[in-house]
């Protein structure tokens, strides 16, 4: 990660550049491009640690980090590259369309990468992730590509007025439309209709009891160590005298059964005390079970997958499993899913210890729901 020494050491350094040569010029233009050029490569090199740090964990780019801010800062410096005297002369003369060097090293790479980011809210993302909160990806693609058009277009009207007005009072202002800009317009219109409006929505998988039933059998598969399996494979492979020897065992023990006791319906019933008991008492400490954020509300105990609560019987012998950073659940088969794919946390992208991906904690869906009442009530 970008340590913030180093970021300082580049601002300053950008800052220094800005002002020897905003001096030398005497232009406060130029000052403020070099502090701009400088917070441009603290946010590319932030943008390909983030990159690597997904890939590594195969992640998926589904923030806000990678959709939103790409985009805004392709706009910003595209628009930046009508102003500035460094890298801005257009090289498309006689035309009334306008780019530069500083349009084509500035602004392109993240008007095409945001881009990419708004096709993949309408085709590929189900949710977008502002740190814990999260939003319907579909939506967010439809709120930023409206925006987008209505931004531009106001953009294009407003400062051709003001051009043809005020010319000869704004010399540094060369409007003519800008290609970045016209680029992506063109392809937030081409999203909008294609992928949006005609594009089918994707449907989450229905959670049937079957569905579910298999979900388990293949977590108790994944769960049971391979020391139990190579016992059971083991006892399995016997010689016949042992097979022989433990079916004359059996009969005797068949042969010898009595009825139970009222000794032993006691053992059974201070067992099952027992049990219940120490079920309990694993959730005594009910602050290590509380999701992490100033005010909780029901929808921080809602699956991070399904967005479901859990509940009694519709999620029997399920589970829930919490993240060991931001403490939000998620059923135990659906946790298991998603860490076959990544090792980030679907909702707060911590990463998670491999030991945790093998051997997840899991909390029984009662003891959650008591977890969750109390702290509904004491809220």
């Amino acid at each position: 990660m970008v340590k913030r020494k180093a970021i300082l050491i580049i601002l300053t350094i950008f800052f220094l550049i800005g002002v020897i040569h905003g001096l030398i010029s005497a232009s406060l233009n130029n000052l403020i491009t070099w502090i701009l050029i400088g917070f441009w490569l603290v946010f590319t090199i932030k943008l390909f640690e983030n990159i690597k740090r997904h890939r590594e964990f195969n992640s998926p780019y589904n923030t806000a980090f990678f959709v939103i801010v790409p985009l805004l800062i392709g706009v910003f410096y595209s628009i930046w590259g009508s102003f500035t005297g460094i890298l801005g002369e257009n090289l498309i003369s006689g035309s009334n369309l306008y780019f530069s060097f500083w349009s084509l090293i500035f602004g392109l790479p993240f008007v095409i990468y945001g881009s990419h980011s708004l096709y993949r809210c309408f085709k590929k993302y189900r949710v977008i992730y502002f740190r814990t909160k999260s939003m319907n990806a579909r939506a967010l693609g439809f709120i930023l590509a409206f925006s987008l058009i209505i931004f531009i277009i106001l953009y294009w009207v407003v400062f051709y007025n003001v051009s043809e007005v005020f010319n000869s009072a704004l010399t540094p202002l060369r409007f003519s439309l800008d290609l970045n800009l016209l680029l992506l317009l063109i392809i937030s219109i081409f999203n909008l209709f294609i992928f949006g409006f005609l594009g089918k929505k994707s449907s989450m998988p229905e959670l049937t009891r079957e569905y579910i039933a298999r979900r388990t059998r293949r977590i108790n598969d994944l769960a049971t160590p391979r020391s139990q399996t190579t016992r059971r494979v083991r006892s399995n492979i016997q010689s016949p005298s042992s097979n022989r020897s433990a079916r004359t065992t059996s009969n005797r023990t068949q042969n010898s059964r009595i009825r139970p006791t009222h000794a032993r319906v006691q053992r059974t019933k201070t067992t099952k005390k027992t049990k219940s008991s120490q079920s309990l008492a694993k959730v005594r400490d009910l602050n290590k079970y509380r999701p992490k954020g100033s005010m909780i509300s029901e929808e921080d105990f809602k699956c991070i997958f399904c967005f479901k609560l859990p509940k009694l019987p519709e999620d029997k012998n399920r589970g829930v499993v919490l993240c060991p950073n931001c403490k939000h659940p998620a059923h135990a088969d659906e946790f298991k899913d998603w860490m076959h794919t990544s090792n980030l946390c679907s909702r707060c992208s911590a990463p998670i210890s491999s030991s945790y991906r093998r051997n997840p904690k899991i909390i029984s869906v009662k003891n959650y729901m008591l977890i969750y009442r109390h702290f509904l009530k004491k809220r």
